[in-house]
């Protein structure tokens, strides 16, 4: 697939964490846990995915943010404070040109909000910086659930992800689209596993918001199947 398209983006951060769980399972020879895969692991296979999938965009791992903005705006002011001036992207993603078109962070094993509350707010505040070419921002997770049925496993995990969907109805960033989206849980007969994203998307400057809509909605996760 070559587009470089937001929702093509986002379908291959959500492959790419699936792609990692497999890799996992072969290299262990299916004795291993997805719980137990390293974070590089699902980094890397999230990069190779949006590198595949979204070609001619290029896929830069560990980039220093106040460098893609500063080469983005030559002449302005370092928006980032002395504490986060070395503050890296896990990902960052270029169209074609100097400006940084996405961002994208990595978690692994995320069994609630809090596990990257943090990071949601870290981009966040990324997005609406002055100097931000941003029209993307997603931070993409493993989740687990070791044991239990596949209808009581299954019944947590989507539990889980609806509350942190909710959550993400707390975000509050004008003129951005925030949701959390996850293809369907999986059971293997020892555990359960789904691949999640937290979703900062810009909005179209022409789009006026309906009467009564929130910019950012909670919502029940956006359920994409996993092919």
């Amino acid at each position: 697939m070559a587009s470089g398209s937001n929702s093509a983006i986002v379908d291959a951060v959500l492959a790419g964490v699936a792609d990692a769980r497999h890799t996992y399972s072969a290299w262990t020879r299916n004795g291993g846990y997805f719980s137990w895969a390293p974070e590089y692991l699902i980094t890397v296979s999230v990069a190779q995915a949006l590198w595949e999938w979204c070609a001619p965009m290029s896929v830069w791992p560990e980039f220093r943010l106040s460098d893609a903005l500063r080469d983005t705006n030559r002449g302005s002011a370092d928006p980032f404070s002395r504490n986060e001036a070395t503050r890296r992207a896990d990902l960052l993603l270029y169209r074609g040109g100097p400006a940084p078109h996405a961002i994208v962070e990595v978690k692994r094993n995320v069994d609630g909000w809090a596990k990257i509350a943090a990071d949601v707010e870290r981009l966040r505040t990324t997005m609406q910086m002055p100097s931000s070419s941003f029209e993307l921002g997603v931070v993409a997770f493993s989740s687990t659930l070791i044991g239990g049925s596949k209808a009581k496993g299954g019944g947590i995990m989507k539990d889980r992800l609806a509350r942190m969907a909710d959550c993400v109805g707390d975000i509050r960033l004008a003129g951005w689209r925030c949701r959390l989206v996850a293809n369907d849980t999986q059971f293997d007969g020892h555990e359960h596993w789904a691949a999640a994203a937290v979703v900062l998307e810009k909005t179209t400057a022409s789009r006026r918001p309906v009467l009564g809509e929130r910019t950012c909605a909670g919502r029940a996760p956006q359920v994409i199947s996993a092919s």
